[in-house]
């Protein structure tokens, strides 16, 4: 370190594009833009061309008090589309399926009505979401099966078990 400081790393290419991040095999996120219209904005928030094959069967609205933090949570088939409605979000992402290229990967990446995106998270990556302000944050989870209610598609652990040695500081 010199006495003016360190240079800052790279975190986006000249389209404001994230680099230096190599996500977990089979994650996608996708940018959507909001539409400035003359009584407020507009986003789209899905189209089914976006990530194909993908059929929407489930739809849930969450919000998440400020600070508060979501279970781990993975999926055996249904695989989840999430995007921030509200506030901002740290999405983790851990990827513990032993035939993966990523095996043990940990993402963590961040989501905002600011620069809305979407992120497709496939079965068997486990994902947590904390809300990290002090306002109350939401998102939208876009399904590609209906919640079984009897027999729910959703195996649960507490972030800061040792299953997932990962925080979302």
């Amino acid at each position: 370190m010199s006495e003016r400081g360190e240079r800052a790393v790279q975190t986006v290419d000249k389209d404001w594009q994230p680099v230096g991040r190599e996500m977990i095999a089979g994650v996608q996120s996708r940018e959507i833009k909001n539409v400035v219209i003359r009584s407020g904005v507009l986003t789209e928030l899905f189209r089914p061309e976006w990530f194909t094959p993908y059929e929407v069967r489930h739809a849930v609205h969450m919000a998440l008090l400020p600070d508060a933090e979501s279970s781990w949570h993975v999926h055996r088939r249904q695989t989840d589309i999430i995007v921030a409605v509200r506030g901002q979000l740290r999405i983790g992402l851990y990827d513990d399926r032993h035939n993966s290229p990523t095996y043990r990967k940990f993402n963590l990446v961040h989501a905002s009505v600011m620069r809305p995106t979407l992120f497709y998270v496939p079965p068997g990556v486990w994902h947590a979401i904390r809300n990290a302000t002090n306002e109350e944050s939401a998102y939208v989870v876009f399904n590609d099966e209906p919640y079984n209610y009897e027999e729910p598609d959703d195996w649960t652990v507490p972030v800061g078990a040792e299953q997932i040695p990962h925080r979302l500081d």
